[in-house]
């Protein structure tokens, strides 16, 4: 009998134990998808997002160029369409990229098969987070212009000289500005870096709130337009002013 009564209980510790672990995982890697009003405001500016097999793809008639973006980690690449989409308007093509299970580490090879299906455009690769530490490696290996929200390159690329913009938080609890300063000195020479006052870890998308992050300290629309015009001013300055021929959309 007490032989039963300790198989019971051992069991019924395996089943507790199990239910904690798939509760803790679920927790820690759950998706973060896009907030729902985002649709919205993409069909309310006239944009409709084109299906890729690398992503979804945002374009005017005629585009100058071309930015890949991938995403930080377990994020709906669509969350940055508030963020990158009205890019559109000043003549770029902007290609969200999706991941396998929303890591970019995964599918590090998207941004060129988006640079692939347009030949003809310029292609300047982006990301965040995680998505940023693959968008460096990937700009390193193909010398890229490169564009970092709360990002920072895996290997020391302090040598090399393609165009950056690095863009941080001072409100980021997952990458604080001290350590940001620390980071940013793997970066290309010469590169841009900006700490976006009252901006944190999440604040760069439309996900909502992410573990360890602090609240934001300004109106999240008034950081985007801010994130948005630093992106804007480092693409303008690749002199890419002249729209290819249409063939480039294939």
């Amino acid at each position: 009998m007490a032989a039963k009564r300790l198989l019971l209980f051992l069991f019924l510790l395996a089943l507790a134990l199990g239910g904690a672990l798939v509760g803790a995982t679920f927790y820690l890697f759950r998706p973060y998808p896009a907030e729902a009003w985002v649709q919205g405001y993409l069909s309310r500016a006239g944009l409709v997002p084109k299906e890729a097999p690398y992503g979804l793809e945002l374009f005017p008639k005629a585009p100058k160029a071309l930015l890949a973006f991938y995403p930080g980690a377990r994020v709906d690449p669509l969350a940055y369409a508030p963020v990158l989409a009205p890019l559109v308007e000043a003549g770029y093509g902007v290609v969200l990229l999706k991941v396998p299970q929303g890591i970019a580490l995964l599918a590090k090879e998207r941004a060129l098969e988006a640079g692939r299906a347009h030949p003809g455009l310029p292609l300047a690769v982006g990301g965040h987070s995680l998505g940023g530490v693959v968008a460096a490696g990937v700009a390193a290996q193909e010398k890229l212009p490169l564009v970092l929200f709360a990002a920072y390159p895996e290997e020391d690329l302090s040598e090399e000289a393609f165009p950056t913009l690095a863009l941080f938080g001072t409100e980021d609890g997952l990458l604080p500005p001290e350590e940001a300063r620390k980071k940013a000195k793997r970066l290309p020479k010469k590169a841009w870096v900006v700490f976006v006052e009252g901006l944190n870890h999440a604040g760069f998308g439309a996900y909502g709130a992410q573990r360890g992050d602090r609240p934001l300290k300004r109106p999240r629309e008034a950081l985007w337009e801010e994130v948005r015009a630093e992106v804007l001013l480092f693409l303008e300055g690749l002199g890419w002013d002249t729209p290819p021929s249409p063939k480039a959309l294939r």
